[in-house]
């Protein structure tokens, strides 16, 4: 895979990752060679329905997996090989260097526990300054994620906070320690639409303070629109097209991808959704060949066999699909709104109804 010319060297380089789950039927391959960089700075978008293998791909980079899962391949952080380390020390670098956002902010927080104290016990786990700092540095932190008021509120439980500031509280906990790395892992999938806007937004002003890359996991094409310099698609735990999500957005090479891009709302009333027919396949000993076979337009008997992997269909490593055919893939801008056809598909893929809410009077969201 060639690296972006004039880019810094990637700060996380993943190579030929796979994580497997032993079941009562059979061996499943949640994630099966999945391979990309991760750039400074960079917000890298990962998109694909559920059960396509992104959250797996994120927890595999930092070794949260349950004991049934086997993950072998390159995790290649700062120089270091990630995949084998043991508990201890993939602990130190879990929120020290790489820190993670999960959906579902209730769940992920303790509801017995004030929330100052969770930020504070992330900044404790990893020896960061004393109990009276450590207090300071949490309220500190709640005030720059947007929490009103936040010397009162530092003493208050999860479950007397809103969607949203739940959320940010989460977000306060993975940044506690400064990681150069943030696994966002569908941070805005349990929140209503105006106050998924206020958490993207706050996630990259946040990125550019504390100069974070990000991996941001999504199924909504819009947030990665809004959001990522560069975009992979994933289906049955295969990376099936890369590249800039401008390029892949408008000109995508993978039929999966255009399928992904037909499905979405328009900004008018006269176009109909077009749905992907079928379903995902089984990923427990799939069939070889390409996993969209059945499922794929241009599906041809070669497709069956075919040793499936990722092409370069632009001739400078930087937009990739997995697809032989991909010079025949062909996309029909969704509609014709705006002046190009490159801002009316962006248009399409960040359709959404949104209203910017502004946090102030310690009112919440």
């Amino acid at each position: 895979m060639a690296m972006d010319k004039g880019r810094e060297p990637p700060i996380l380089t993943v190579r030929g990752l796979r994580t497997y789950f032993a079941t009562d039927a059979g061996v499943l391959r949640a994630v099966d060679n999945v391979s990309f960089d991760l750039y400074p700075g960079e917000t890298f978008g990962i998109v694909g329905e559920s059960g396509s293998g992104k959250s797996v791909t994120c927890r595999s980079l930092i070794g949260l997996l349950p004991t049934s899962a086997r993950t072998t391949g390159s995790v290649q952080y700062g120089g270091r090989e990630l995949v084998g380390l043991s508990a201890r020390v993939m602990q130190g670098l879990r929120g020290a260097h790489i820190s993670m956002i999960f959906q579902d902010p209730m769940s992920a927080l303790n509801p017995v526990m004030k929330v100052g104290a969770q930020i504070a016990e992330a900044l404790e786990a990893h020896g960061k300054a004393n109990r009276a700092g450590r207090r300071a540095a949490a309220i500190d932190l709640m005030r720059r994620v947007g929490i009103p008021l936040a010397e009162r509120r530092v003493d208050d439980y999860p479950h007397q906070f809103s969607g949203g500031m739940r959320q940010r509280v989460v977000i306060a906990i993975a940044l506690a320690c400064r990681p150069q790395i943030l696994l966002a892992d569908e941070p805005t999938t349990a929140l209503d639409v105006t106050i998924q806007d206020q958490i993207l937004s706050l996630l990259l002003a946040l990125q550019q303070e504390f100069g974070m890359s990000i991996i941001l996991v999504s199924h909504d094409l819009g947030v990665i629109a809004e959001t990522c310099d560069r975009v992979a698609v994933m289906y049955g735990g295969q990376i099936v097209e890369m590249g800039a999500a401008a390029t892949l957005l408008t000109r995508p090479r993978h039929p999966y991808t255009v399928g992904l891009l037909r499905s979405l709302p328009g900004t008018t009333a006269t176009r109909y959704l077009t749905p992907i027919p079928g379903a995902p396949p089984s990923l427990v000993d799939p069939a070889p060949g390409c996993r969209f076979y059945d499922r794929c337009p241009l599906h041809t008997e070669r497709c069956r066999t075919w040793a499936t992997e990722l092409l370069d269909v632009e001739a400078d490593g930087r937009h990739l699909a997995r697809c032989w055919r991909h010079e025949e893939v062909e996309f029909e801008p969704l509609e014709m709104t705006r002046e190009t056809e490159s801002d009316a598909v962006l248009a399409a893929a960040s359709s959404r109804y949104r209203t910017p809410i502004q946090d102030a009077g310690g009112q919440h969201e």
